[in-house]
């Protein structure tokens, strides 16, 4: 049976930024795992070797690309110049595969255009790194659980957003917040749950801690 036909639960990206062993105790049994670029062979050190390897491997002495390609079954090489960064490119295969929950860890680190790239390519995926959680959300309601994160921001992803807030140490109905705003930015979830309804355009919601 081919990879893209097998029962995936969720897919698991991890990115060639800045990588924490913690990450490795988010994936879950079942989950399809992704290593893009050097976090494949990353993900080979840390004895979780991932489904496949995906991107150009500049980032990677031949010692470890010859190691990445003799530990996974499945690796797709690409040529350096491409008009697509590597993470584009395991987006792109990632819509080749059963639809699932996609989460993205070491999407971010020292490169802020790679940084940037990479959340103008999320839409149902998260993006997790060491102190946030980005979504992408659009027209309608999300519940979303208070957690270990403190902040909640509503960062307008379109010219500007028309957003209620219930449940926060800040509500607002019906609020149009433009992107050129920060009005969205450091809110807090008082209760167990706030209710984020989006009524027009698209927003990023960012959990985070300082």
């Amino acid at each position: 049976m081919g990879n893209n036909r097998r029962k995936i639960k969720r897919i698991v990206i991890f990115g060639n930024g800045k990588l924490h062993k913690k990450f490795l105790r988010d994936i879950q049994a079942g989950d399809y795992v992704i290593g893009v670029d050097r976090a494949a062979y990353w993900l080979i050190r840390q004895g979780r070797t991932p489904d496949i390897a995906i991107g150009d491997f500049d980032s990677t002495t031949k010692q470890e690309v010859d190691l990445i390609k003799k530990s996974i079954k499945l690796v797709k090489h690409y040529p350096q110049e491409k008009d697509q960064t590597d993470m584009e490119l395991a987006v792109r295969y990632v819509a080749t595969l059963p639809p699932a929950e996609v989460f993205i860890f070491g999407a971010t680190g020292g490169r802020l255009d790679h940084m940037l790239a990479t959340l103008h390519l999320i839409d149902k995926q998260v993006l997790v790194d060491e102190n946030n959680r980005v979504r992408l959300m659009g027209r309608g309601k999300t519940m979303l659980e208070r957690s270990s994160y403190r902040y909640v921001s509503i960062i307008p992803y379109t010219k500007s957003i028309t957003v209620s807030l219930t449940g926060f140490r800040y509500n607002i109905d019906r609020k149009i917040i433009k992107k050129t705003s920060s009005l969205g930015v450091s809110n807090e979830i008082i209760g167990k749950m706030g209710k984020i309804e989006i009524f027009s355009g698209r927003a990023w919601v960012i959990e985070s801690n300082d």
